[in-house]
């Protein structure tokens, strides 16, 4: 009789939930200040249309090249269970809109009454 008809799978073990949910939390919070800051940035050097896009496109890949090699190690893969896409893909919408929302704020007040 064959006693290995499933198998536990090694990698239902390799994330602690908890560990996995912080890490997304924090995630979440240095995204959400990186895209203020960056937003905050690009209204008041005035950065509209498409620079205004190139700067968030440049912005956002420095965040996710500074996260992989500082707090990961170089090794995503260790700390969020999709690796590469959760630090570089996932939440780049949601981020946009903080972007947004921080570049239109200060490009009205610096530049509207110019």
């Amino acid at each position: 009789m064959n006693n290995n008809v499933n198998p536990p799978n090694q990698e239902a073990h390799k994330y602690m939930q908890p560990h996995v949910a912080h890490n997304a939390k924090q995630l979440q919070f240095i995204r959400s200040c990186f895209a203020a800051i960056a937003g905050s940035a690009a209204g008041i050097l005035g950065l509209t249309n498409w620079s205004g896009f190139f700067f968030y496109g440049i912005s956002w890949s420095l965040l996710a090249t500074l996260l992989v090699a500082i707090n990961c190690h170089r090794s995503p893969a260790l700390y969020f269970m999709n690796g590469w896409r959760a630090l570089v893909i996932d939440g780049a919408l949601g981020s946009l809109m903080s972007y947004i929302l921080f570049h239109t704020f200060l490009y009205g007040l610096v530049h509207l009454y110019q």
